[in-house]
């Protein structure tokens, strides 16, 4: 235990105590608050009789009593302190800040030291729920303790601490760049690697790890050499440009570049931001896909809306004939309606991504429920059975995308089987992929599919019998495995011509 009189001389001579605000400190306790989301983050300095907050994020006290101070015992063990549940600690169930405001429930703590080693201080997260801090949260907090610490050391000054060869900090680094989701490499003069961040090589494929990238000359990761594209004026300091990559097993992608030069240790050097832009390319791809195809789609019906209403205006036709007429605009304008509103759907689904999805526990007892219900339009409802097993539990999801998603499961069942056969809908709980799963079965004994129909039955605006007299527009599959993409889950289709088709969805059970 280090002495305490050393420990508060070390104290004082930073200079630092009921000093004002000051954003070197600030941003460390905001950036903990985003990367281990919680409510407040502190960097407290414990002094004799009382803890002194020199940053406090999500927190109006100033200062507190030593002996209602967490970080009193933070400073005890060079690793710091964790708590799940203060409830459960008997060092803190009674405390003041436990039981009133800002009613601490789980706490973790690292501390800071002064120059001579004394640990003086500590930079801390707190939140009002109980919770456990994983290790890749708990090493965020330490990367940032470890340039609260640098700042601390600095003094009133704030001057940073220069360390061998005149290289900055290494805390900054570890801790915004190790979290980046994109990938970022430190490249020297000559344009090799000299360090990268786990992102980056995960973008690569380095499955040992950064250590894998680095001495490669960054030119046989690209497809274009970052200094000809300089060159070129192709890729300007800060703009992000497209280009493409290739991965360590040689395998080609697109990525969007940009980079920034700087000093490192007093040599000049490039830092690199690498994004895998794969997901994107293909969602534009599709976009333009779906595009070209859906203005093909929209012209029949509306070159058969517009033909025969002209035929209405220009000529007169006996009462069966117009109203014959009519009945093919009405028929052909729903279609149009559909159309649209199912390329609506598609749009926000892909636009949107997980964000979008509005989770809730649902049973699937009431999932079931209100899709049937919605279906009480198509006149056929009643011939679906429901075979659901006892003891399901629920499902975390979002409640209409899904209702949507078996909407149009059963939708194709009612409209491509004859109206006197069965529809089953059953549901269990079974394992697969190495996890819990409910499974959602939906069976007909209706036209069923080619082993070659069942291959494009998602795709967009594909009808395994474009001539049928069937309503639809050829996208409720490809909404359905949208929604169920996102979520998670998977689809597996069964079918047989003349026999009927299976639509089995599984989605994951939480826990």
């Amino acid at each position: 235990m280090q002495p305490e009189t050393v420990r508060l001389r070390a104290l004082q001579a930073l200079h630092l105590l009921d000093t004002p605000p000051e954003e070197r400190f600030d941003r460390i306790t905001r950036l903990a608050c985003r990367l281990l989301d919680v409510p407040v983050s502190l960097i407290a300095l414990v002094d004799a009789e009382r803890q002194w907050f020199k940053s406090r994020a999500g927190l109006d006290l100033q200062e507190t009593s030593r002996a209602d101070s967490f970080c009193t015992y933070t400073i005890q063990d060079e690793h710091g302190l964790t708590i799940e549940d203060t409830l459960l600690d008997p060092r803190f169930r009674d405390n003041p800040f436990v039981q009133g405001a800002p009613h601490v429930r789980s706490y973790a703590g690292i501390p800071l030291a002064a120059p001579d080693g004394s640990r003086v201080g500590a930079l801390c997260v707190i939140d009002s729920a109980v919770r456990r801090f994983d290790e890749g949260q708990l090493r965020a907090l330490r990367d940032l303790a470890a340039i609260a610490g640098e700042e601390l050391r600095a003094g009133a000054t704030g001057r940073p601490v220069l360390g061998p060869a005149g290289a900055m900090p290494s805390g900054w680094e570890r801790a915004l760049v190790a979290n980046l989701a994109d990938g970022v490499l430190m490249l020297d003069a000559d344009g090799a690697i000299v360090a990268a961040n786990r992102a980056a090589a995960d973008i690569f494929g380095a499955d040992a790890g950064a250590g894998a990238l680095i001495g490669r000359p960054v030119h046989t990761l690209l497809e274009e050499d970052p200094a000809r594209l300089r060159a070129h004026g192709r890729l300007p300091e800060g703009a992000p440009c497209e280009t493409g990559a290739r991965r360590l097993d040689g395998a080609p992608f697109p990525i969007e570049l940009s980079y920034c030069a700087l000093l490192w240790a007093g040599r000049p050097m490039f830092a690199a931001t690498v994004r895998d832009i794969s997901a994107r390319r293909a969602l534009e791809e599709r976009s333009r896909h779906h595009f070209a195809t859906a203005t093909h789609e929209l012209r029949t019906p509306m070159s058969s809306v517009l033909g025969f209403s002209e035929l209405l205006l220009k000529r007169d036709f006996d009462p069966a004939t117009q109203r014959e007429l009519v009945e093919i605009i009405h028929r052909e304008t729903s279609r149009l309606v559909e159309l649209v509103n199912q390329l609506l759907d598609l749009a926000r689904i892909e636009a949107g991504g997980k964000e979008q999805l509005k989770i809730a526990p649902v049973t699937l007892q009431a999932l079931v429920a209100r899709t049937l219900s919605g279906l009480e339009g198509l006149g056929q409802a009643h011939r679906v059975s429901v075979e659901l097993a006892e003891g399901l539990p629920r499902l975390t999801a979002d409640v209409q995308k899904l209702q949507q998603a078996l909407t149009n499961i059963l939708s194709n069942s009612i409209k491509y089987s004859a109206p006197d056969t069965p529809i089953v809908l059953a549901a269990g709980l079974e394992t697969g992929e190495g996890r819990r799963e409910i499974a959602i079965r939906v069976r007909d004994r209706g036209y069923g599919m080619t082993p070659a129909q069942q291959s494009q039955v998602f795709d967009a605006f594909y009808r395994a019998d474009r001539d049928s007299s069937v309503p639809g527009s050829g996208l409720g599959m490809t909404i359905l495995k949208e929604i169920i993409d996102l979520h998670g889950g998977r689809i597996v289709v069964e079918s047989a011509v003349g026999v009927g088709t299976e639509v089995t969805v599984y989605l994951p059970v939480a826990g």
